[in-house]
């Protein structure tokens, strides 16, 4: 049985610290929750550093750019 996400996304809030990484999520792909990367940089920047699956849930890397406080 997996964890919940709400628990696996706080254990992936470590991606939080590398470089590129805005923010962490839960989504839905294929029907099913997953765990959303916001980057602002390129995929392929970090996807030797983030893997594509984590505790069982997969993870989608969305390029959105940097966030700002308005």
């Amino acid at each position: 049985m997996k964890e919940a996400i709400e628990k696996v996304i706080e254990e992936a809030s470590q991606w939080l610290n590398l470089d590129g990484v805005e923010g962490i999520g839960q989504g839905e792909h294929g029907g099913e929750p997953c765990i959303v990367v916001l980057i602002s940089v390129k995929k392929q920047d970090l996807a030797d550093q983030i893997p594509k699956t984590f505790k069982g849930y997969p993870v989608i890397l969305e390029e959105t750019g940097e966030f700002r406080a308005l």
